[in-house]
């Protein structure tokens, strides 16, 4: 049976079990499966590991039921796990010069969706800026002396949809393809906490442990997600400490840096900050107009320089949102018949709204600076000292002096109730900082003018 044949019987199969399986229950165990092989008879589904298995098998019945439902005809549906007799025998059977069936999967795109990586997020893939320069260089010394002490762990941290996930997956992709005898994970925060809920409810520790602490490579999403729970944040403390002594490299992903994670142990966060920590910005200007550039190629369509420009002056926050409102102009073109600055205009008019004249107070520069430096308010006004709170509480007091015309004891009054001096050296510091030939401050300032409208 050729690929596309499998995936797609497969596919169906997948919404079929969606009406009987729990969604939590679908995205952790079920979707992860791949078809590896198929005849007239047989179908073979492969799962990532030997724990996946003990959970999947209880579901064997109804794919097979669900299979009966879709093909119309009675299958003998195989589970087993990545890289076991029984795959291997699918895979030598499928290349067999006498057998009518095709390999479905090649053995890297089995590797790869065993760890759960996309494979279109690779480091070709990825569009480098100022804002996450760094980061992409760390993942990829990371990718290429996978073992060594170097950046390990390494923490990359920033708001949603500036494309941490994009370099993790691009981590595992190159170690996958450069070295297949290494093992491997990838998981989201929220998956692992639920696989431990249900090694607890099994009593299954021991698979639960196998998975992840046998692992080369250990990437993990969202880190922050184990905030406020106790018995998760002993069982990765010793899951980080046992693939950390044995050399293994472990990369995490967060919307804050580790001291910023408030309910975190301890001796966790400062096992998170032992590495390399990353955080990435917001894309400037010039960034999201290469990012838009880059998918026009992909989709192998024309559009004008304005268009690029009007988006990338007029979305700023993150790559994801930028992704989204470039695919509206494109559906919006194919029913006006061209891209222009007028059919962007009319496909993002829900998007993008003329911004009517306002007066910018002091609370709303905190709040624009806010988020660009991906903190809090709160954050902002209170007394921390620490780099990445200072930064912020600087450039918002400056912007307020020579953007609002405050005076210091107002600014002062704004922030909190800050005395007049410390607002003075604020604006002092930062404006120093911006005759420094290697700041890029004047381009963070820049940018939140552009946000303030101003």
């Amino acid at each position: 049976m050729q690929d596309y044949e499998m995936k797609g019987i497969w596919r169906k199969v997948t919404d079929l079990l969606a009406g009987e399986i729990s969604e939590v229950s679908l995205k952790t165990w079920i979707l992860p499966m791949v078809p590896v092989y198929a005849d007239d008879k047989v179908f073979i589904l492969s799962v990532p590991d030997a724990f996946s298995y003990t959970y999947v098998i209880q579901w064997q019945n109804l794919i097979t039921h669900s299979f009966a439902s879709v093909c119309a005809r009675p299958y003998d549906v195989q589970i087993a796990v990545t890289g076991s007799q029984e795959i291997m025998e699918a895979l030598r059977r499928s290349t067999s010069p006498n057998s009518s069936a095709a390999v479905s999967v090649s053995p890297d795109e089995i590797r790869r969706t065993a760890a759960q990586l996309n494979p279109q997020y690779t480091f070709d893939a990825f569009v480098v800026g100022s804002g996450n320069r760094f980061a992409h260089a760390a993942c990829v010394a990371v990718a290429e002396k996978l073992g060594g002490r170097n950046y390990n762990p390494l923490f990359l941290y920033g708001g949603s949809g500036l494309g941490k996930t994009h370099l993790m997956h691009s981590i595992g992709n190159f170690v996958t393809r450069k070295h297949p005898e290494k093992k491997v994970v990838y998981v989201q925060c929220e998956q692992f906490v639920n696989e431990f809920i249900s090694a607890i409810k099994e009593i299954s520790y021991d698979d639960f442990r196998e998975k992840y602490r046998s692992a080369d490579l250990l990437l993990i999403d969202d880190i922050q997600f184990i905030e406020g729970k106790e018995q998760m944040q002993i069982e990765f403390f010793h899951t980080f400490n046992a693939l950390h002594e044995s050399g293994k490299h472990i990369v995490m992903t967060c919307d804050k840096p580790p001291q910023s994670l408030a309910s975190l142990e301890e001796r966790l966060r400062t096992r998170f900050s032992s590495g390399l920590i990353v955080d990435i910005q917001p894309p400037d200007y010039e960034t999201r107009v290469a990012i838009l550039k880059r998918r026009a190629q992909q989709n192998n369509v024309n559009v004008p320089e304005d268009v690029f420009d009007y988006i990338s002056a007029n979305i700023a926050t993150n790559i994801r949102e930028l992704d989204g409102a470039f695919n509206t102009v494109l559906a919006y073109s194919l029913l006006a018949g061209s891209i222009d600055l007028e059919v962007a205009s009319a496909a993002l008019k829900d998007i993008i709204q003329p911004r009517p004249s306002r007066q910018i107070t002091a609370q709303m520069m905190m709040e624009v600076v806010a988020r660009f430096y991906n903190v809090s308010v709160n954050e902002i006004l209170s007394n921390r000292r620490s780099m990445d709170i200072t930064l912020p509480r600087q450039v918002a007091m400056y912007l307020c002096r020579f953007v609002l015309n405050m005076t210091f004891p107002k600014i002062g009054e704004e922030f909190g109730g800050k005395d007049h001096t410390t607002v003075m050296h604020a604006c002092n510091k930062v404006s120093s900082d911006l005759n420094s030939v290697n700041s890029s401050l004047s381009h963070d300032i820049e940018e939140i003018k552009k946000r303030l409208s101003v």
